[in-house]
């Protein structure tokens, strides 16, 4: 399906050159914004329901993040989280010991002292795992 994998609910979950989380009311994709530097630079779309957020912002460290997604999907239980240079943004899979993933993903405008956030969660499954784990290899490898 032009390079990208689906799930049987029809949710994606990764293309050739992003990953991409969306259920029936919400679509997060997570692209590079250029070479390595400090971190990853990551641009962040967000869609849900009639808002829509782009944000640009440093990962510290996908390597890690893709280990504990692993480890996330070999156990099924506990967390994976990606954090930002920008401590306001934030991607998180909490699995429940059964199977089930949930993916909070959040961001913040960056403008103090009023900060606006946006926050989605969607519930997905540990078959959602593999293709983001890949998508993250291919797209942020590991430094040499």
């Amino acid at each position: 399906m032009n390079g990208q994998a689906w799930t049987r609910e029809r949710r994606m979950v990764t293309s050739e050159e992003e990953i991409v989380l969306a259920d029936d009311s919400s679509r997060v994709a997570l692209t590079s914004a250029g070479p390595p530097g400090l971190g990853y630079p990551t641009r962040i779309v967000i869609s849900s329901g009639p808002f829509t957020a782009v944000v640009e912002a440093e990962a510290f460290d996908y390597d890690g993040f893709r280990r504990a997604l692993i480890q996330l999907y070999d156990t099924l239980e506990g967390q994976a989280e990606l954090s930002f240079v920008e401590g306001g943004n934030y991607l998180t899979f909490t699995g429940d010991g059964r199977g089930g993933i949930e993916a909070t993903i959040v961001i913040e405008d960056g403008r103090a002292p009023c900060r606006a956030f946006l926050t989605i969660s969607m519930e997905l499954d540990q078959s959602y795992l593999p293709p983001v784990i890949q998508a993250i290899r291919r797209i942020f490898p590991p430094p040499p």
